[in-house]
């Protein structure tokens, strides 16, 4: 053998060592989800490592590498929701939500374990690196996960959500750890605190009862009789990928296992066309642009809601570019441009842009702060709450609940986000969110890798994650405390009952003898 052939062999040795084979999980109909974690599977196989990706969506020319089992075939399945379904009452809207998203989650459960060529993974246990899983209303794909004898990475598209929270270790306390659900941001006060720690339990309970007991059930069938509980399951994860980053969503210790890859769906911003890049560029005043979101269908939006924010826009010395897909608006303000789809993250980049009115919606929140635009939110459901809070608390926006979207608020709201103080904090949370040691893609493939390499890396683990709920509030301890406290209590009331004893008994001797005397 030459000295030519070995090189190519040591070469291709060398290469192949670093060749992984990564399983993907997604069974979410979510195509917001779908659009954070594509290009991840995409890059790791332009990376040379054998990808297999379970989910809805297909990827166009992917390469040799990539293979994919769709879940379903036809890939617009969504149905829009409607305005009239918000809930604006939390204790109503937060236990309903959970209960819809689990319920979505069985769905998905159902579609993943009924797809033949799962079945066929199941019975023929293929060899896979790591596997990284959808971990969001549902743990179905991590028990796959875990039957294929694997190290498992969970992978969360929105923040953590409070069912989360004790499988990474995060001890709730409802004065500072903020809820996802919830737009009461870092600081509560008391009554929203105490709403905090009522919703919190009545999450975890819907949770339980609604997506892992029902998945567990239906799992039998697939995994066997023995299948452990699908929470210590999700509890063993290698580890947990959120899609945040600390600066807008720290504050709270979490294990280092947890891994913030906010940002991972960024690509850098395209050329917009022409159209648009006049009626941007030429605001002499700036512009605002405006979208409440794909999900909730616009043309559902009440019409004196229209007419509140109609009058609002053309009260306004800027543009308003408006992402609307209700059809044909009558007496549209001059100052206004609305087209049905709009390249979001290119128009938020544009230096006229001075606001964005949006429903905070995660992939959304993650744009306006990478571009260092301020935001005027509109939650409407879910973890949209949660992520208007933080951008409140980081300063870059403020809340107009839906049920007070009137020309007097959002005339207000406009004007602080509008504030030279407001844009300058914006500008500086995305230096700061931007100032990473790695970009948020390379962080993922980093993690996904290591953990291929090493198997196991339980040491990054919280303790407190495998401790049982009553040892992590530290009840036993706080029993034993108490049960000496009340012992000692009751031994020094006793001796001071018969030092009392012994204080009578010699003043009744003393008062005999001066009977006497």
């Amino acid at each position: 053998m030459d000295k030519h052939c070995l090189l190519f062999v040591f070469v291709a040795q060398l290469f192949a060592a670093h060749t992984y084979r990564i399983l993907g999980v997604f069974p979410s109909l979510d195509r917001n989800n779908h659009l954070t974690y594509k290009g991840l599977f995409r890059e790791l196989a332009s990376r040379n490592h054998e990808v297999t990706l379970i989910s809805h969506y297909q990827t166009p020319d992917a390469p040799d590498n990539y293979k994919e089992i769709p879940l379903s075939k036809n890939q617009n399945v969504i149905k829009g929701l409607s305005f009239e379904s918000v809930i604006v009452n939390d204790v109503s809207r937060v236990p309903f939500e959970v209960l819809v998203s689990t319920k979505a989650g069985n769905d998905d459960c159902k579609t993943l374990m009924n797809n033949s060529e799962v079945y066929q993974m199941i019975r023929g246990q293929p060899r896979f690196d790591v596997i990284v899983v959808e971990s969001y209303n549902s743990d179905c794909g991590i028990a796959l996960a875990a039957n294929l004898s694997a190290p498992y990475i969970a992978f969360n598209p929105q923040p953590l959500h409070p069912w989360h929270f004790n499988r990474v270790g995060i001890n709730f306390d409802s004065g500072h750890v903020q809820q996802s659900l919830l737009q009461y941001g870092r600081r509560p006060w008391f009554f929203e605190r105490v709403k905090s720690y009522i919703l919190y339990h009545i999450t975890q309970w819907v949770y339980y009862i609604g997506s892992q007991v029902t998945d567990h059930v239906y799992l039998y069938k697939f995994l066997g009789d023995d299948l452990p509980t699908l929470e210590s399951i999700a509890s063993n994860a290698s580890l947990v990928f959120v899609n945040t980053h600390q600066s807008v969503f720290g504050g709270v210790a979490r294990s280092d296992n947890v891994i913030d890859i906010g940002g991972i769906h960024i690509r850098p911003p395209k050329i917009i066309p022409t159209e648009l890049e006049r009626f941007l560029t030429e605001a002499e005043h700036g512009v605002i642009y405006v979208n409440l979101g794909s999900t909730v269908k616009d043309s559902t939006l009440p019409s004196d809601k229209l007419n509140e924010l109609l009058s609002t826009f053309e009260k306004l010395p800027l543009r308003v570019l408006w992402k609307w897909d209700g059809g044909v608006v009558g007496n549209l303000p001059r100052n206004v441009m609305t087209m049905r789809w709009l390249p979001q993250y290119d128009i938020l980049k544009h230096y006229n842009v001075k606001a964005f009115i949006s429903h905070a919606g995660i992939l959304s929140t993650i744009e306006a702060v990478d571009a260092g635009v301020p935001v005027i939110a509109v939650p409407l459901f879910g973890d949209q709450y949660g992520n208007a809070a933080a951008l409140v608390d980081a300063g870059v926006a403020t809340i107009v609940p839906y049920q007070d979207l009137k020309k007097e608020y959002l005339l207000d709201a406009i004007n602080d986000v509008l504030d030279e103080k407001c844009q300058r904090q914006a500008k500086i949370l995305s230096k700061m969110w931007h100032d990473r040691p790695m970009l948020p893609l390379d962080t993922a493939i980093y993690w996904i890798e290591y953990v291929a390499r090493y198997q196991d890396v339980s040491s990054l683990k919280a303790t407190s994650a495998s401790l049982p709920w009553y040892q992590q509030m530290q009840l036993d301890v706080l029993a034993f405390v108490g049960t000496i406290l009340y012992i000692l209590l009751l031994v020094i009331r006793k001796l001071f009952d018969v030092i009392c004893c012994c204080f009578c008994q010699n003043a009744e001797k003393q008062n005999e003898r001066v009977k006497v005397d």
